[in-house]
């Protein structure tokens, strides 16, 4: 009895933690694979990177010697950018948002957020990083991407 009872217990535990186990798996191969791509191309085009980030749908370097910032993003077939931020004036944290009723209130809710970077001689956007769209596959919590989109802004501006 005690054998058997042993035994259910240990399938019922691998039925339900084994799909749990096999996504943290696949999580840490695809982030250890979009770091080695960033690391690659940052080696490619010497740059040593300062700060680093690493999302699903992102991701970022920033040399604040060479004032370079490298974009990476694995959800367009690993598209990249490289800005030189000695050519960009100023950066923001743009918040797109839409406003609903519910309920005889108004509430307004966050839908995008990105940080756009201004070009110094026509003062066009030069790119948009894009940290969270609720319309996306990867679909992050908005305020921890809203944070991260904070820092990095306030990191590229030290980097101007």
């Amino acid at each position: 009895m005690d054998t058997s009872s042993t035994l259910i217990g240990l399938t019922l535990f691998v039925l339900f933690m084994g799909p749990i186990f096999y996504a943290l798996y696949r999580q840490g191969l695809k982030e250890r694979k979009n770091k080695k791509a960033l690391q690659n191309l940052a080696k490619t085009n010497n740059i040593n990177l300062d700060y680093t980030e690493i999302s699903n749908s992102l991701v970022l370097g920033l040399d604040k010697t060479q004032h370079k910032l490298l974009i990476l993003e694995p959800v367009n077939a690993m598209q990249h950018q490289i800005i030189d931020l000695s050519e960009v004036n100023k950066t923001s944290v743009i918040k797109r948002s839409v406003t609903f009723t519910e309920k005889e209130r108004r509430k307004t809710k966050i839908i995008q957020v990105s940080i756009e970077l201004l070009s110094k001689s026509n003062h066009k956007c030069i790119t948009e990083i894009l940290f969270y769209d609720e319309d996306g596959a990867d679909n992050n919590d908005m305020e921890t991407q809203l944070f991260a989109a904070s820092r990095w802004n306030s990191l590229i501006q030290t980097s101007l």
